[in-house]
């Protein structure tokens, strides 16, 4: 596996050695990824918010009631979503094979007719993952991330305890060894 070898469309899956509690066996979805710095979401982290305390105000969503997800540190107020569909989705930003991301409610009124069972095609996150220019660099530079290609089945995966494991053993046996890796190094 290439350290290097990633940029919109991949996923950072957090090495048990990486510091920071945030990321602590997560899967980050990368959106974006250019000079500028890096953008991503968490895929495998719930929120303690009810998805009926922040929808309730919403009556696109009145009845949607999955799990809200914490997508990172940053602005953990602002909420993002991704959308799964074998078709492109109007005003949506494709990440990855057929996974979209949206930031507006505007832009969701008009996707949720193109999103077959949004029930199970649709997921929320607060905040998101940054790294300013050069920082996810420096990080890869310490091996705290490893990378592959996005899957979106793992993006909408119904047990988000399973992902990080599930998307390591996908990378081969050659990282298997991590799946034993104490979730703190001093604990070893």
């Amino acid at each position: 596996m290439n350290y290097s070898a990633y940029g919109k469309g991949s996923f950072l899956i957090a090495n048990p050695v990486l510091p920071d509690p945030n990321f602590s066996r997560t899967v980050v979805l990368l959106c974006n990824h250019d000079d500028e710095g890096s953008f991503g979401l968490v895929i495998n982290k719930p929120a303690d918010v009810p998805a009926a305390e922040i929808f309730r105000q919403i009556d696109l969503l009145d009845s949607y009631d999955n799990k809200v997800f914490v997508g990172g540190p940053v602005a953990p107020s602002q909420l993002f979503y991704l959308c799964r569909s074998e078709n492109p989705i109007p005003d949506l930003d494709r990440v990855c094979d057929g996974v979209y991301l949206g930031m507006s409610w505007e832009a969701l009124e008009t996707a949720l007719p193109h999103i077959p069972d949004p029930e199970r095609n649709l997921r929320f996150y607060l905040g998101y993952s940054g790294w300013a220019a050069g920082q996810l660099a420096g990080e890869m530079g310490q091996r705290s991330w490893l990378t592959c290609d996005a899957k979106r089945a793992f993006v909408f995966e119904t047990d988000e305890a399973s992902i990080w494991a599930r998307t390591v053993k996908s990378m081969g046996k050659d990282y298997e060894y991590l799946l034993n890796a104490p979730v703190n190094p001093q604990w070893n």
